[in-house]
């Protein structure tokens, strides 16, 4: 098998490959088309917009952690407008599938966002990202199962591009979450977000909250995939400290039709053509296609 073999359709998307850049550490998709190889990656996946321009939060904003990373950019981004200007053409002669990632401290400042970039046809989806633990907010929408149904519900009637609700963590059941997000008109769901988590500094003698990611959650944002390939009925993209081939199909195995990389990808920028090539392999000693081993070592109930 090659690369070919990889493409998959989820939720009206059809992917080159089930390799995904996660939102927030690609940029806005076009910063490394000098470094890396396209092909290996299903679709294009933008850092998450607001409507307005905005300058995240103050530094500092990222501290290492020994098996992991906490951030608090803040959704730093140069809004709708100004990437519709200076971006989208770039990302579209790619000639991949443009995701773009949409976020707001309102569900108003969603919805018009949604409605300004529904007026490009090249993008085939946006990303919901309803879940950011940076931002100040009295409630973040996808901690809360009614919120998300009400703000999706809202989406959904603005636009019948495909709907990718990101979900966070940070909930006593994320599959009550997903349910809802389904049931609004979600078409496929993105899990998980990073974790809430703090960082000591102790040379400033200051305590930093931010979301934690790389491989420290892969195990929680394993289990996440694995609960919600079981309750829900739409494609699920797994998240969440996958930094290998070997993680990207045990994220398959739970349940993920596609995988997105984040802040391993930062690191290795080669990262999706070794997954791609890890999958590849494991497919071509098993015999089987890339579609038969999502959720082979899950058993689905209803």
């Amino acid at each position: 098998m090659e690369i070919e073999g990889l493409k998959i359709k989820i939720g009206g998307l059809c992917l080159d490959t089930p390799v995904l850049p996660a939102s927030g550490t690609f940029g806005y998709g076009d910063e490394l088309v000098d470094v890396i190889d396209y092909k290996y990656m299903g679709a294009i996946i933008t850092k998450t917009l607001t409507w307005n321009e905005t300058m995240g939060n103050p530094p500092p904003r990222i501290w290492e952690l020994e098996n992991g990373l906490i951030n608090s950019i803040g959704l730093q981004n140069i809004g709708v407008k100004r990437f519709c200007q200076e971006k989208l053409d770039n990302l579209i002669k790619l000639n991949k599938p443009i995701i773009v990632s949409v976020g707001g401290k309102t569900d108003d400042d969603i919805l018009r966002c949604i409605e300004f970039l529904s007026n490009r046809k090249e993008i085939s989806a946006f990303e919901l990202n309803l879940s950011c633990p940076n931002i100040q907010l009295s409630k973040i929408i996808s901690e809360d199962p009614q919120l998300i149904f009400k703000t999706i519900e809202k989406i959904r009637n603005l636009t019948d591009r495909v709907l990718i609700a990101k979900l966070s963590p940070n909930v006593t059941d994320i599959c009550e979450t997903g349910v809802a997000a389904e049931k609004a008109g979600a078409d496929i769901i993105c899990a998980v977000n990073t974790f809430k988590g703090a960082f000591y500094d102790w040379e400033n003698e200051k305590m930093y909250k931010g979301g934690v990611s790389d491989s420290a959650i892969f195990p929680m944002a394993l289990r996440a995939v694995f609960e919600l390939y079981r309750k829900v009925s739409v494609p699920v993209i797994g998240l969440g400290g996958i930094d290998s081939g070997k993680k990207a199909l045990e994220m398959v195995f739970a349940g993920a039709s596609a995988v997105g990389i984040g802040t391993a990808f930062v690191i290795s920028p080669d990262l999706p053509e070794k997954i791609c090539n890890e999958i590849i392999k494991f497919l071509n000693n098993t015999g089987k296609d890339f579609r038969s081993i999502i959720g082979m070592k899950n058993e689905k109930h209803s």
